[in-house]
């Protein structure tokens, strides 16, 4: 399926993730600024990267471990505005810091965190959204070795993750530095948490909140100003 955004359309039908909310929200709100390296662990279609593209000048790099979605994130790649900054790679997490040699100024990913969760009937769509292959423990660790010293990482993640995630991050010498709670619609629980971390210690800027939807379940002002340079509406 072609999703249509303000400056690129994306494909989706071979990846092992489809667009979604997820990544829409993460890719808005992240923040690469200066960065002219930018790196998406797990980029699926390649929604993230193209989003990081469009959002600053830095050549992005992608990785997937499932070998249909990376040629499908390069023909998203080739047809957008950015196709001589972005590239794709079909390795395992890994490998990658062997094989690339580099560190990047910024790092986001919308990672596997579905731990002991029901399963999907697809292996592909599970690889994807399951840390069988990829602990947060993993991830962490490889960001450490991707990320250069005074890099920042951003990452989506379930509410009740981020408590022991936060904890993972300290352990390997990261700090929180933002963080945004979204709630699907006035009184329900917290859906997901965005969440930017560094190295060395900083002291965190204060917690935001984001409902996605109002009670008749139209977007509310604050999600469509959040995504506003990507999403017609």
């Amino acid at each position: 399926m072609a999703f249509r955004f303000k400056q690129f359309t994306v494909e989706d039908d071979r990846s092992s993730m489809p667009v979604g909310t997820d990544s829409m929200l993460l890719g808005s709100w992240a923040e690469p600024a200066e960065a002219s390296s930018i790196l998406d662990i797990g980029c699926g279609c390649g929604i993230l990267a193209l989003m990081m593209a469009q959002k600053s000048d830095a050549k992005v790099d992608a990785i997937d471990i499932d070998e249909k979605s990376v040629i499908q994130a390069g023909e998203n790649f080739s047809a957008s505005p950015w196709k001589n900054r972005l590239k794709a790679y079909s390795v395992p997490l890994q490998l990658f810091p062997s094989i690339i040699g580099k560190q990047y100024d910024f790092v986001i990913s919308n990672p596997p965190f579905f731990a002991g969760s029901l399963k999907s009937p697809s292996e592909t769509r599970n690889r994807a959204r399951h840390d069988t292959d990829l602990t947060l423990v993993r991830l962490l660790c490889e960001i450490k070795k991707l990320l250069k010293p005074s890099g920042r990482f951003a990452v989506i993640l379930p509410e009740q993750t981020l408590s022991e995630f936060t904890r993972l991050a300290g352990l390997h010498g990261f700090s929180p530095m933002r963080s945004l709670f979204v709630y699907p619609k006035p009184g329900k629980s917290c859906l997901r948490v965005l969440a930017e971390f560094s190295s060395g210690m900083y002291i965190p800027s204060p917690v935001e909140n984001l409902v996605i939807s109002d009670l008749k379940g139209q977007f509310t002002p604050e999600y469509l100003y959040l995504t506003k340079d990507f999403h017609y509406f």
